[in-house]
């Protein structure tokens, strides 16, 4: 686990920028990324890796920009070569991209950790692909019970809950606490076709999800001049 401790004088202010599933989308990496160049900092809720064709380059802009991540579960298929919880696209996706990460790549895959806590302003930050009853795989949509955000609140000790995996953005403010949601940013599923990603405030307690174009035609053609699977490229322009 990552324990990080902000002591530097920014005001009484800071931005965090938050991320999710970006799943080897180079080109809308590169247009959130542009986005968010005044963010004190990035995090990300997992899901490097898998789908898209351009995982290297995902990976190494990650480390360039020091975004911290946790491990989601095409990232730890990558790692194992397990696809016995996927369905054939994805598994395909994962065969896929095994065979094409560099081994400085499955490297930084390694060692990501499953959860990220960090003390920021004053606030207790939490990090998760799922969720704390399965920090790995479990969904929670923006439907999810308040009573349900709450209990997973009190489970982390958390004021800021940030969790990815469904590919759907949410923000739920419960009192004085937040669960975020940032979406997906290589393959939203909410029916938009924008890379979605959330600017948090850790001081104020506000969140806000935001949208971004990216050349979907020029990603669609990397997956399928890959050797992807042709759906893969056709739901980017539904955003399913």
């Amino acid at each position: 686990m990552l324990h990080a401790h902000d002591s530097s004088d920014k005001g009484d202010s800071s931005m965090i920028a938050a991320i999710s599933d970006v799943h080897s989308n180079l080109e809308a990496l590169k247009g959130v990324l542009a986005k968010v160049t005044r963010a004190d900092m990035i995090l990300d809720a997992g899901d490097v890796v898998g789908y898209n064709a351009k995982p290297n380059g995902c990976i190494a802009l990650f480390k360039k920009h020091r975004i911290r991540s946790v491990l989601g579960n095409h990232d730890q298929s990558c790692i194992t070569g397990d696809t016995g919880n996927m369905n054939p696209v994805a598994a395909q996706a994962i065969d896929w991209t095994r065979k094409t990460l560099s081994g400085t790549s499955m490297r930084y895959l390694k060692r990501l950790p499953e959860k990220l806590e960090l003390s920021i302003k004053g606030r207790r930050i939490v990090v998760m692909h799922g969720s704390p009853m399965d920090p790995m795989n479990d969904y929670v949509f923006p439907w999810a019970s308040e009573r349900v955000l709450e209990r997973y609140l009190d489970m982390e000790e958390a004021d800021i809950l940030i969790l990815g995996n469904t590919h759907v953005p949410f923000v739920n403010k419960l009192g004085d606490r937040l669960v975020v949601n940032p979406g997906s940013v290589g393959q939203p599923r909410d029916h938009g076709t924008e890379s979605s990603h959330a600017v948090i405030d850790p001081v104020r307690l506000e969140a806000s999800i935001l949208r971004t174009k990216y050349d979907i035609i020029r990603v669609s053609n990397e997956i399928t001049g890959a050797g992807l699977p042709v759906f893969l490229a056709e739901r980017l322009f539904q955003g399913l």
